[in-house]
């Protein structure tokens, strides 16, 4: 492979790569923080995290007292 190539490619793979790792962590984060298993994180479970547990109603944006992944997500990547 030409060295243009490489350098081209080298900075896409590191963002895909970073990006994979990233989900991957906020997946694990998530998992840690529904104690109970049951998919969503309620404001009680968000307490472990209080920078979440403030902002709890801001990101819960269906206002059912809970967060999905979707929501966790929208949280951890501020």
């Amino acid at each position: 492979m030409n060295k243009i190539a490489v350098l081209i490619l080298s900075p896409l793979l590191l963002v895909c790569f970073t990006t994979t790792v990233q989900a991957g962590s906020i997946e694990s984060r998530f998992k840690e923080l529904d104690r109970n298993r049951d998919g969503a994180i309620s404001k009680s479970e968000a307490a472990q995290e209080p920078a979440l547990w403030s902002r709890f109603s801001s990101y819960d944006q269906d206002k059912d007292g809970k967060l999905s992944i979707r929501e966790f997500t929208n949280y951890a990547r501020q």
